[in-house]
């Protein structure tokens, strides 16, 4: 049986995001995995995406 809540970690690995970021998101809207994932899920943003920004330094992302 899958845990219906998120926890910090679980979802801050999931959609690679930090792991006080995830806190936020599970204050503002709770735990339950249905919402975040419909709210995180939306975005355009994939995982792939994400690892990718993640990698670039601070001078690639100043001047593209």
């Amino acid at each position: 049986m899958i845990n219906e809540k998120y926890s910090p970690e679980e979802l801050a690995k999931r959609y690679q995001i930090g792991p006080q970021q995830a806190a936020r998101y599970i204050v503002r809207f709770g735990a339950d995995r249905k919402e975040l994932d419909a709210l995180l899920g939306s975005s355009s943003r994939t995982p792939v995406h994400r690892s990718a920004e993640i990698e670039r330094t601070a001078t690639d992302v100043a001047l593209g």
